[in-house]
């Protein structure tokens, strides 16, 4: 009993719990939400308000994908499914939602890895160009530029960009359809460079912030003061003691905003046409198909809440502190 309990104090087991209880409070909120929304989707997908079925065949049709079961009932049917790997059908499209998502995932995990890539690059120099100048003229345009980055919409910004780029510069490959990194390399890229420069931008901005408060932050410490005052050689204390520590906040950044990538990239994926799970959701959400949304939400909080899963086991492992605690 006393092992089970030491156990279950554990920080990674508290966190697991912690994500198991999220996942299971995400999938209740979604099921309910697409339930109290008007119509369901056999209208949607057959058209019954306007007379298309006759309400023997509506009925059937609800029985056959099973919403004319009580809501609990239908409810614990799909989680069951879930469990075993049956995410259920697009009634639309006839394809199985598994399907769906194995050829949409790997389309928003790019976008995402070159979003974080391309912020990164952004925002990492630039913080630390900021916090070489602090109060300067240059600190304060790099913040002023930080903050107007951050406070113009992602998809206003993806709407200028691709209009400007696509339809002045004609440099976007637009009509030439989706290809993936494997059917057409250079396609895929010149496909991804837009709507992943859209996305980094809005991500430099808090790393390039978090970047530049934690190296001011850091240089103000005793211990700097003190290899400082033995001699420690200017780059190797900028690189080694407060480059590396600085960088502990901006992992934890890092983490966070691959999360909501992740599930917030809709937008700029429907805006560009990337075929992903984002977009996959909102043609799920106009066609009130509940296996897809349920089952693509589920799949975006799972990913989240794994990717700041591990974001907290590297923390443990770079801060030493963190790991005595």
């Amino acid at each position: 009993m006393t092992a089970l309990m030491h156990t279950l104090r554990h920080p990674v087991t508290r966190r697991l719990g912690e994500a198991i209880l999220t996942l299971i409070g995400v999938s209740i909120l979604t099921f309910i939400i697409l339930r109290v929304v008007p119509g369901d989707q056999i209208t949607a997908a057959y058209g019954t308000e306007a007379g298309a079925l006759s309400p023997e065949q509506i009925a059937q049709l609800r029985a056959y994908y099973g919403i004319d079961e009580p809501l609990v009932v239908q409810y614990f049917t799909w989680l069951g499914g879930v469990l075993t790997g049956n995410l259920g059908i697009n009634t639309t499209s006839h394809q199985t939602v598994a399907a769906m998502t194995a050829q949409a995932l790997p389309n928003t995990f790019e976008l995402a890895i070159i979003s974080i890539i391309i912020g990164l690059a952004i925002g990492i120099p630039g913080g630390m160009y900021a916090a070489n100048r602090p109060g300067g003229i240059a600190d304060n345009l790099t913040q002023a530029g930080s903050l107007l980055a951050l406070s113009i919409p992602t998809f206003l910004l993806a709407t200028v960009l691709g209009s400007w780029v696509a339809d002045v510069w004609g440099w976007y490959p637009n009509g030439a359809g989706y290809a993936t990194l494997f059917e057409d390399p250079l396609l895929n890229l010149q496909q991804m460079l837009l709507p992943s420069l859209v996305l980094g931008i809005s991500i430099a901005s808090p790393v390039l912030q978090t970047t530049r408060t934690a190296i001011l932050e850091i240089r103000s410490e005793d211990y700097i003061r003190t290899a400082r005052a033995k001699g420690v050689p200017a780059r190797r204390l900028q690189v080694r003691h407060v480059l590396r520590n600085a960088l502990i906040p901006v992992v934890t950044m890092t983490g966070l905003q691959f999360g909501f990538l992740l599930g917030g990239a809709l937008l700029v994926e429907q805006i560009f046409a990337i075929p992903g799970i984002g977009r996959q959701t909102l043609l799920g959400l106009n066609q009130k198909e509940y296996a897809v949304v349920q089952s693509t939400v589920l799949i975006i909080a799972t990913m989240f809440v794994l990717v700041n899963l591990l974001t907290d086991l590297l923390y443990r492992v770079v801060d030493p502190k963190v790991r005595v605690q």
